[in-house]
């Protein structure tokens, strides 16, 4: 915790002379911090001693039961835990905020020095700066504007310190170097193995009977899901919370502790309820290592309408290919098409198929058409020579005959 010192000037002062003022000094949490928890994976150990901050939603009953199965026990003096679990509402309860306006503690120093006239205010704020290690002097703002920043002349900033409540103190004292787990670990294990996993089958009944008119139908269902194995029924207890968390708002069970300790499973108030689309669902079972594969495939069946309409904003689900009907496919003589990635499109050219069967007779009727085609171009050749050498082929005889001529005899058939 940071130690900061603080100033409340006497009502007399002016920003010509301070006549008095008090010091306290104060401790302020690290603004970072959003729980207590340090420490993951608690396993229940025969001996243990377990405190619970206020805030912890965990049933009192079930608890109880809980020790005596696992040989530990609660204590309600913190000074003897070996382990502590916090709450959601755990750092709300044991803290305290006070929006305030601070400057460097040295360079404020310096200016009250210069006109406080009263050696013993001097020396009480140089012992509190001294004693805390204190670099940040802390006020409220009219002292620190018009006053103690000398009028603007010193940089000042303003923000919320948070301190412990002093009831707490004794408490937060005590936390100090243990083991601080959420309540969620302890959730996990209050109903037990043998309690109610819901599958398939049971998620259709719950749905069944948040669907009914009869609100006792309702309540019967959320107390079903409170009691249920959370580890092994994650996926349908989001899927429940989120469909059907307007019928779980407007029950008066929703801030029943058996049915908070479920919500605060899930690090949830009964005011964080709402509808969740898929990426939040596997996010939220993602973050608690228990995704599966079966899981992803589950939720698509479930929420694939909402997937496909809002393919845009998600992280998890993803549209790879965007193609046409066979149909059309066969019309343009291709047998596939990616219009989203064209660069990994496998699309081929149909081409006509081919008999690979060849016979014997197929290959001498090949050559035979081959050879008449050679004969016919060479008699072709011969013809327009000879042509050209008598001069006119109106010399030709009826019979088609050709006297002789540089002593060959041709016969054309």
């Amino acid at each position: 915790m940071e130690k900061y010192v603080k100033i409340e000037l006497d009502g007399n002062c002016t920003n010509t002379n301070i006549s008095g003022f008090s010091v306290d000094i104060i401790e302020g949490l690290d603004t970072q911090i959003s729980d207590f928890t340090n420490s993951t994976g608690y396993i229940p150990t025969k001996g243990d001693t377990i405190y619970l901050l206020p805030g912890v939603n965990i049933p009192r009953i079930k608890l109880k039961d809980l020790a005596l199965n696992l040989g530990i026990r609660v204590v309600r003096d913190p000074e003897k835990a070996t382990a502590f679990f916090s709450g959601k509402s755990s750092m709300g309860k044991l803290t305290t905020s006070m929006w305030t306006y601070a400057a460097n503690a040295n360079e404020v120093l310096e200016h009250v020095k210069n006109i406080c006239t009263d050696e013993f205010y001097i020396e009480r704020l140089e012992t509190a700066i001294t004693g805390s290690g204190a670099t940040t002097i802390c006020s409220d703002w009219q002292d620190m504007r018009n006053i103690l920043s000398n009028d603007t002349a010193i940089d000042y900033t303003s923000s919320y310190i948070y301190g412990i409540e002093p009831e707490y103190q004794d408490v937060y004292n005590a936390m100090q170097s243990k083991p601080i787990y959420h309540e969620s670990e302890l959730l996990t294990k209050i109903n037990g193995e043998d309690s109610t996993v819901i599958d398939d089958i049971v998620y259709e009944q719950l749905k069944n009977m948040f669907e009914s008119t009869d609100r006792d139908n309702h309540v019967l269902a959320m107390e079903i899901m409170a009691n249920s194995h959370y580890d092994n029924s994650i996926l349908y207890l989001q899927m429940l919370l989120s469909d059907y968390s307007n019928i779980i708002s407007n029950s008066h069970t929703r801030n029943h502790v058996n049915f908070k300790s479920l919500l605060s499973y899930f690090g949830w108030a009964p005011r964080d309820l709402g509808r969740r689309n898929s990426d939040n669902i596997i996010k939220q079972i993602e973050e608690k290592g228990l995704l599966t594969l079966d899981m992803i495939k589950r939720l698509y069946q479930e929420y694939s309408d909402d997937i496909h309409r809002n393919i845009v904003y998600n992280d998890v689900f993803q549209i790879k290919e965007v193609t046409i009907n066979p149909e059309y496919l066969d019309k343009l003589n291709i047998t596939s098409l990616n219009l989203i990635n064209p660069e990994e499109d496998s699309t081929l050219e149909v081409t006509a198929t081919i008999d690979d069967t060849v016979t014997d007779e197929l290959i001498e009727a090949a050559i035979t058409n081959i050879q008449r085609a050679e004969l016919k171009s060479e008699l072709i050749a011969l013809e327009e020579e000879l042509s050209a050498e008598q001069g006119s082929p109106e010399e030709e005889s009826n019979n088609n005959q050709i006297e002789k001529t540089n002593g060959d005899d041709f016969e054309w058939f």
